[in-house]
């Protein structure tokens, strides 16, 4: 996998290193008259002033674009103060990652040891970003700018996906045959729209604006977006929280969930059983209005919902990302369920349950610093709609947020968690 960091940590070391021009050693005459050598040591030490300014420049260039935002340039003599270095050293990246952008991801295993992803974020001038990964070759592609969606500064952004001949159950033909990428996020009017990122095998990738956008639904002001194809959630004005249901005749279906979150909660949507997956069944993760984390899951798009509490209170508005795994491989298999979450003290904490023994809480590792302020935790749960059914592995066990202005990546092997890297973003 590129990390993004290393590359940055490269460009520093190497600005380190430059040599500094070095002064001539040659002796002088002993017949040079005074005055002369009075211009030479004049002129010398002129060269040597602007060699020292000339280092003090380039340190503290590089303190400013180092990954470590604790880094500093060495003190040295100099009427104008060091400015100091960047706290967002993604900052001057053309792709960088706007202060507070949201971040939605979505895969799929591919067969049963290998998986893509694709992660949606917003750039600093407003336009949605796509990278995508593929495990076959362990590298991330370059970011694609998608100039087409009108998407309002700061919009919530949710993401998923599914194969048109698996969900709509036709037979397979170079047509219909694809993957799609719907993306949803608000608009300058306040309104739910929807990009269709569509992935022909083969062939040229096809954008286009998704059916949704012409249905005029409008979130509450403070609502967050979460997804599970074919069901997408949001908070209206009165805090309820609605799905829009996508139907195999092609409707968007509105269903109320008589779900009360917190004004302006986090919201997740995963799989709650393997079997439910592919019938609308979903679990729905959110704050209730006590500041708890709440879980209430469903076995098709018709059954009630069940409500399974942590039982563990979060800070107000606390970013909210969630996952789920296969316990077994079984076509009946319950889910291994992951929530992380952040704390008062901005650090990342995860709320999990994978076994009988009911949920449970602890603190990440230092090593996942603390997301900036006002940005998501998004998790990456794979589709249920591929021509790989989901696999009892943690390959794809994966979550992320923006750190100092890059977008961190974290997963989980099954026993321990561990920091990735930060996504290559140029």
């Amino acid at each position: 996998m590129i990390d993004a960091s290393n590359k940055i940590k490269v460009d520093t070391e190497a600005a380190v290193e430059e040599p500094l021009p070095q002064r001539s050693t040659g002796k002088k005459k002993l017949w040079i008259i005074v005055g002369a050598v009075v211009l030479v040591v004049v002129v010398v030490a002129a060269v040597v002033g602007g060699v020292v300014g000339s280092r003090h420049h380039n340190s503290t260039t590089t303190a400013s674009t180092s990954s470590d935002p604790s880094s500093t340039s060495s003190s040295t003599s100099s009427s104008t103060p060091s400015p100091k270095p960047s706290s967002t050293p993604a900052s001057t990246s053309p792709n960088a990652a706007y202060s507070s952008s949201s971040i939605a991801v979505t895969g799929w295993w591919t067969t049963t040891s290998s998986y893509s992803i694709r992660l949606f974020y917003q750039g600093k001038d407003g336009h949605l970003r796509l990278i995508g990964y593929d495990s076959t070759d362990g590298m991330w592609s370059t970011v694609t700018t998608l100039t087409g969606p009108d998407v309002k500064l700061g919009s919530p952004i949710a993401t998923c996906n599914y194969n048109t001949t698996v969900y709509f159950g036709s037979a397979v033909n170079s047509g219909n045959n694809y993957t799609q990428i719907d993306v949803f996020y608000v608009d300058n009017l306040g309104q739910i729209q929807e990009w269709e990122v569509q992935e022909h095998p083969g062939a040229a990738t096809n954008n286009l604006n998704g059916t949704i956008s012409s249905l005029g639904l409008k979130p509450g002001p403070n609502s967050s977006l979460a997804t599970y194809w074919p069901s997408l959630i949001f908070q209206d004005d009165l805090n309820q929280l609605q799905e829009t249901y996508f139907t195999t005749s092609s409707k968007w279906l509105q269903n109320p969930l008589n779900i009360s979150p917190q004004n302006h909660s986090a919201l997740a949507e995963i799989v709650y059983s393997v079997s439910s997956a592919r019938k609308g069944g979903g679990n729905f993760i959110y704050q209730d209005g006590d500041q708890k984390l709440q879980a209430e899951g469903r076995s098709s798009s018709t059954t009630s919902l069940k409500a399974d509490a942590p039982a563990v209170a979060i800070p107000s508005e606390s970013p909210i990302g969630a996952f789920s795994v296969p316990r077994n491989s079984q076509t009946d298999s319950p889910m291994n369920t992951y929530i992380l979450w952040q704390n008062k003290t901005d650090g990342v904490q995860i709320t999990w349950m994978d076994d009988d023994k009911g949920w449970q809480t602890t603190s990440a590792p230092d090593s996942f610093g603390n997301p900036d302020k006002g940005t998501d935790i998004t998790c990456l749960m794979p589709s249920a709609f591929s021509f790989t059914p989901l696999q009892s592995k943690y390959d794809m066990a994966r979550c992320y947020y923006l750190v100092d202005g890059r977008i961190r990546e974290v997963k989980y092997d099954g026993s321990n968690w561990s920091v990735v890297g930060n996504v290559p973003l140029g």
